[in-house]
């Protein structure tokens, strides 16, 4: 069991990770259906949030902040700048170690990750990119102006 399984959520798909590391192959996302109690270690969250990974017994988490981590993925320069936020972690936050991010880091290099860039802030940006582009209910914020393209893919059946 993982720990996303105590809370209520909706599957949306999965994504590939091409690393060599077999614990990170095929990373699944979540939409948060509950508000997560601040007592849970492997992500936190409020409904609506994205997560990236379920935690424990599955591959670790990211948790994106919505409807903000949407804005700062999709808005363009001039609507960027009516973005307010103290800090980075109420866009996204991760909950890995530094060995499992070496791992993902390692396969999300296959699929156009930098090193001279957080791989969080990239992980985010895509996976926003990709739900936008791919689920109706985040079409939302696909205003037209900014580029959706990813090489990441949503695996809807599995």
């Amino acid at each position: 069991m993982s720990a996303i399984d105590v809370y209520k959520h909706n599957h949306l798909g999965f994504i590939e990770c091409p690393s060599s590391y077999d614990f990170v192959k095929r990373i699944a996302i979540y939409e948060l259906l509950d508000n997560i109690p601040q007592d849970e270690r492997d992500f936190d969250g409020k409904s609506g949030d994205i997560l990236v990974g379920g935690g424990s017994g599955e591959a670790p988490a990211l948790r994106i902040s919505n409807p903000i981590a949407f804005q700062f993925s999709t808005y363009d320069e001039e609507k960027f700048a009516d973005l307010e936020f103290d800090d980075l972690e109420e866009i996204f936050k991760p909950f890995w170690t530094p060995t499992q991010s070496y791992m993902l880091g390692e396969g999300f290099l296959k699929l156009g990750w930098t090193p001279d860039r957080p791989l969080e802030m990239w992980l985010t940006e895509n996976v926003c990119k990709l739900l936008v582009s791919t689920v109706d209910k985040f079409s939302i914020y696909n205003e037209g102006r900014v580029d959706l393209t990813t090489n990441l893919s949503l695996i809807k059946d599995v």
